[in-house]
């Protein structure tokens, strides 16, 4: 999601659109955070709260140059802030300092994707040992006909269609517990 609309909307006093877009991103800051940094809930949402404010006075102050990589530079911030919290804190333990934003706004996306991608892992993991394994036939074959798959596995064509029905609602269904 391109975040330089907040940009120009904090610039214009369309505090209307400001709030819009800083509620879109919020859940996904804390999401993000949890993930990424293990945070409680509790701290993310402070973590995120804090890089807002940050953030909005970056922003009137004139101090951000390059709008479309606002959402770069509030990850990081975010980063920075939730580490700020952690007890016996040293800036000098950053891997990244807290700068100007230099990268479009697609590292959320690349992070939501991982996130994703670790989130589907763990489900496809958590498989009983014989859906796993007809999940893993049927991904690696993707292009076989249910006959085809109902033959390696000594079943009935109708039983194929069932366990793959049972095996995606059961990934659905994990997938959705764990967001």
């Amino acid at each position: 999601m391109d975040y330089a609309p907040l940009v120009n909307a904090i610039q214009e006093g369309d505090q209307e659109t400001a709030n819009r877009l800083i509620s879109d991103a919020t859940p996904i800051l804390i999401r993000m955070l949890k993930v990424r940094m293990n945070a409680s809930h509790e701290d993310a949402e402070d973590a995120v709260q804090m890089m807002f404010l940050y953030v909005v006075r970056a922003i009137r102050e004139g101090r951000i140059d390059n709008p479309s990589g606002l959402l770069s530079y509030m990850v990081m911030t975010c980063r920075h802030s939730y580490l700020k919290k952690l007890e016996g804190f040293q800036p000098e333990l950053l891997d990244e300092e807290i700068k100007e934003p230099v990268e479009e706004a697609t590292q959320l996306n690349r992070l939501l994707d991982e996130e994703k991608e670790q989130i589907y892992a763990e489900c496809i993991e958590s498989l009983r040992d014989d859906y796993r394994e007809f999940y893993s036939y049927w991904i690696r074959h993707s292009d076989s006909s249910a006959k085809e798959i109902a033959d390696h596995f000594g079943i009935s064509v109708n039983n194929a269609w069932t366990r793959k029905h049972r095996i995606v609602k059961t990934l659905q269904k994990c997938v959705d517990s764990k967001f």
